[in-house]
């Protein structure tokens, strides 16, 4: 019997096969047309082009970003640059004593390294930066990264879709860069800022600020002033005032003193408490139950948005007992407890817990002026009485720029300044990018949620958002990606309106709010930290304006072949596994 002839069919192109040119002539009359110059690319659909991403920052971002990139993301070259000479960011810069992290250390963590090793339920910087460094090593992380290298500059190429880079390297030599995709990570709080008060350059004796802490200065004796009320004067203060001669803590504003975030697993009444060698070994033997228990702080610091609501039960209660609470620490002192307990929502400005804080104001050593300082003497500061103190030391605790623009200029499209396009009054989206300057991610950016707990998470979350844009960009010929400017208005117009029901709103002087006590929330995300997850969890495309790198959009169909179709592996009945047709 002779052989059965059939059709024999390949899924892939005929190599040997010569494809007509596009002007070539049709055997039919009305193919012989030009389609607006159109030529079709020689690739399957959804191929990935090459992308470079600069990530400015190896703080928590830049580690996510690359331990991320390197498992989940093809042909995509990163680079980051790091002004300091370590890993870690503010966890490297922040060492003044007492500095301890007041989100629990399960939470404050990547969740793909969980760590059970944390000695502390809140952990010192010292140890957050040793844990950052141990995934940097662990992960071969810091082949990515150029260390003592800043950005000066970055300015968008409109026709190449590209941020041109100019950088100063560790010798101090410029050079330059250029990527599609510029990621700013970092941080928020990373550019500290002395107070603008006069005569500071007089002063004669030592100037410290806390992001900026002299180790080698030895306080024992010293008469020490410190300038700011907020979360690191509450750490400082407590822990010098047993070493220092005289202590005279500046304190113009009160703040709310609480329990860490995630109290119901703290110590006795939230505090702080050291692992037991048994807690340890289980941890290290048991990765179910480490992860058990990472779960259960996780979920505990998301159940803070109702008392974040001015008028909610959770919001009276809680300030109520709150403010009992620092009444008894402060030993019912008249002045003291007046000046200190606050009068506006509990919340307004970040929460902070202060193990021992309010009990150091009232030692014998310690002198609470609850007026600003004015004026820097040779000898020390005059208050907005007039009087002077003379003091060793003025160590200064006063925060940061807050104004959720990168350090460095950023020039984007049509010559937009960052800088000046987000003044006092920023409006972006969703915390991650920006109107006018395309491809340009914040980690994290104006009203984001950055006293929702931890950060960790929300950089995950920023990355899995990024990651996204990166692959679309990659497989769709896609130049550059920016949010409208009405969208990012209408967001604006959400962000505060619903921020009138919220405690950061209140008439407080908080960081929040850049430093002011009226005007608009600049740095709170207007949601839930389960709202904004749910948010970045799909980008809305029809937020953005897209450009091609083409004038036909659709040039990424290529040829008509899947990569699918090409690879010895690719199943040619995939769709058949997929969920909705499985239902």
């Amino acid at each position: 019997m002779a052989p059965a002839r059939i059709i024999t069919i390949s899924s892939g192109p005929d190599r040997d096969a010569h494809i007509p040119a596009s002007d070539a002539h049709h055997q039919n009359e009305w193919y012989n047309q030009d389609f607006d110059g159109y030529r079709v690319t020689e690739q399957p659909l959804h191929a990935k082009r090459h992308i470079r991403v600069v990530c400015v920052g190896a703080g928590a971002a830049g580690l996510q970003i690359a331990y991320k990139a390197e498992r989940l993301l093809e042909n995509v070259e990163l680079q980051i640059y790091e002004k300091n000479h370590d890993i870690g960011g503010t966890w490297l810069e922040n060492r003044y004593p007492g500095c301890t992290c007041d989100i629990p250390s399960h939470s404050y963590q990547f969740t793909w390294e969980k760590n059970p090793n944390w000695s502390h339920f809140y952990s010192s910087s010292e140890e957050i930066w040793r844990y950052f460094k141990h995934v940097s090593t662990k992960y071969d992380l810091e082949k990515y990264v150029q260390f003592k290298t800043k950005v000066h500059s970055a300015t968008w190429d409109e026709d190449a879709g590209k941020w041109r880079l100019n950088l100063i390297g560790p010798d101090g030599s410029q050079f330059e860069d250029e990527c599609e995709i510029l990621v700013n990570g970092s941080g928020v709080l990373n550019t500290y800022k002395y107070p603008n008060i006069p005569g500071i350059e007089e002063f004669g004796g030592k100037l410290m600020h806390s992001a900026a802490w002299d180790g080698n200065y030895d306080l024992t004796g010293k008469t020490a002033a410190v300038i700011g009320g907020g979360s690191s004067a509450v750490q400082i203060i407590p822990s010098i005032q047993p070493v220092v001669g005289k202590l005279i803590p500046f304190l113009r504003s009160s703040v709310w003193i609480t329990t860490g975030f995630g109290a119901k697993y703290a110590g006795p009444g939230g505090t702080n408490f050291k692992y037991t060698d048994e807690q340890l070994e289980e941890f290290r033997t048991d990765p179910a139950k480490l992860a058990k228990y990472s779960r259960d702080i996780e979920g505990e610091l998301n159940k803070r948005f109702t008392l974040m609501h001015r008028t909610s039960k959770d919001q009276k209660v809680s300030r109520e007992l709150v403010a009992d609470i620092m009444r008894e620490q402060l030993g019912n002192d008249a002045f003291l407890t007046k000046k200190m307990i606050p009068n506006f929502d509990l919340g307004c400005r970040r929460m902070t817990p202060g193990s021992g804080y309010l009990q150091s104001l009232k030692k014998d050593n310690v002198q609470v002026v609850t007026e600003s300082v004015v004026k820097f003497t040779k000898d020390g500061v005059v208050d907005e009485s007039g009087t002077e103190h003379k003091v060793d030391v003025v160590i200064c605790a006063t925060g940061f720029d807050v104004s959720f623009t990168p350090h460095f200029e950023v020039t984007g499209r049509d010559g937009a300044n960052i800088k000046k396009q987000f003044g006092e009054n920023p409006k972006a989206y969703l915390s991650v990018t920006a109107p006018n300057f395309p491809n340009l991610f914040l980690f994290i950016g104006p009203n984001g949620p950055a006293s929702h707990s931890s950060i960790l998470p929300i950089l995950e979350w920023h990355t899995r958002y990024l990651f996204q844009m990166i692959e679309k960009m990659q497989a769709e010929n896609i130049k550059s990606f920016a949010p409208k400017m009405e969208c990012a208005e209408e967001l604006y117009q959400h962000t505060h309106e619903l921020m009138k029901r919220l405690v950061w709103s209140s008439s407080c002087r908080s960081w929040f709010k850049m430093g002011k006590q009226y005007g608009p929330v600049t740095a709170i995300y207007p949601g839930s930290r389960l709202h904004y997850f749910e948010m970045l969890k799909n980008v809305r495309y029809e937020d953005y304006d897209i450009k091609y790198r083409s004038k036909n959009r659709f040039q990424f169909m290529g040829n008509g072949y899947t990569q699918c179709e090409l690879s010895v592996d690719g199943d040619p009945v995939w769709y058949f596994d997929d969920p909705f047709v499985r239902v």
